[in-house]
């Protein structure tokens, strides 16, 4: 268990860059924006390692099962890992680390706009200073993306090339359909940050919905906490872990996916496939990775895969019902999986401005 407690202290700054006088495209605006963040944990490294795991049920008798360990941080395990290891102490020659985590975090943006606002660019870097977590300490482009519109008013087509986020999903407790991008872990493990994929993105407007395809050519790894930092398993940092790709292209093999949506009046629908290298990584034993940090040869794989997804939200009166559902195919595995929920927004609580949501979800994954 930990309690967390974050300060933002952020400025804001806009400046205009002139780049050629007269011109659509003379001017571009820079944002930015700095927070401080500061993480307490209730509990010491060396007592939360073992400790809370035990009370979680992955230690029993000195053994970790790390199967069901490692799905706690988003890592699926095959069938041929060592069902439970013995618990050993962390292997780390540094100081255990502390309590206290300072962070500060700086976000900068750029964006232009020219040809009556049919063409623009963006660039969002993202840099984080960790003091206590060197794998915390990363830099990553989230946005770095150039948009076109072309065709008529009636048949418009968007094109989008370069570095982007892309949001899939309809749920609110787990975001099930959302794969076009990596998960940055190493900020926060609700997964919802999310790193800049590369990719081209066509976009169609039509009568019978939108349709978006995309070309995604290289892959990104999934970020996790180092052995100095917090929230890991007992003793084992999943970044110092070897990485396996089916693929013998790797990272640099091309995924494809395309969405298409539609609203019917109250009724809100999307449907998604993707082909491509699996986000979630499978962790397995393999005794040719066995070292003294990692004794029982812990590798995680990137596998191909194929997955098929399902959004649905539906209003009625002040209620939202919500569905999102995939089907994913692997080598390894082949499951389903569906979020079900309904919604209800509070508006102007205690006649204030501020709005509060309250949802009740069902997860259920084969």
């Amino acid at each position: 268990m930990d309690i967390r407690c974050q300060i933002n202290k952020a400025w804001f700054t806009g400046v205009c860059l002139c780049i050629a006088a007269n011109t659509p495209a003379s001017a571009g605006e820079w944002s930015a924006e700095m927070n401080f963040d500061y993480r307490y944990f209730l509990k010491p490294a060396t007592v939360a390692s073992l400790a809370y795991y035990q009370e979680a049920g992955y230690v029993t008798n000195g053994l970790i099962n790390y199967p069901a360990l490692l799905a706690a941080f988003g890592v699926a395990s095959s069938s041929s890992i060592s069902p439970s290891i013995p618990a050993t102490p962390i292997v780390n020659n540094n100081p255990p680390p502390g309590q206290e985590e300072p962070s500060v975090v700086l976000k900068l943006q750029y964006f232009n706009e020219w040809d009556n606002k049919t063409k623009s660019f963006t660039f969002k870097p993202f840099f984080r200073v960790d003091n206590m977590d060197d794998e915390r300490t990363h830099f990553d482009i989230r946005e770095a993306v150039w948009y076109g519109k072309y065709g008529t008013e009636n048949h418009p087509w968007e094109v989008k090339l370069g570095i982007d986020k892309v949001f899939w999903g309809t749920a609110e407790s787990h975001h099930l359909d959302d794969i076009i991008n990596q998960t940055d872990l190493v900020e926060d493990i609700n997964f919802e940050h999310k790193l800049g994929q590369p990719m081209a993105r066509l976009t169609l407007q039509r009568d019978w919905g939108t349709f978006d395809f995309f070309v995604l050519p290289w892959f990104r790894e999934r970020t996790f906490t180092g052995i100095n930092g917090r929230l890991h398993p007992p003793g084992l940092s999943l970044a110092t872990l070897p990485v396996l790709y089916e693929s013998s292209d790797g990272a640099s093999h091309v995924d494809y996916a395309a969405h298409w949506s539609k609203t019917f009046g109250r009724f809100d629908v999307a449907v998604s496939q993707f082909i491509g290298t699996n986000r979630d990584p499978r962790a397995s034993n393999d005794t040719n990775y066995r070292t003294i940090d990692n004794p029982t040869g812990l590798v995680l794989n990137y596998d191909q895969m194929e997955q098929t997804g399902l959004d649905l939200s539906a209003i009625a009166g002040d209620w939202i019902f919500k569905l999102e559902a995939l089907r994913r195919n692997t080598n390894y595995a082949h499951y389903w999986a569906a979020v079900a929920g309904i919604e209800y927004p509070f508006n102007n609580i205690f006649k204030t401005p501020y709005d509060l949501s309250a949802f009740v979800e069902y997860n259920y994954d084969s």
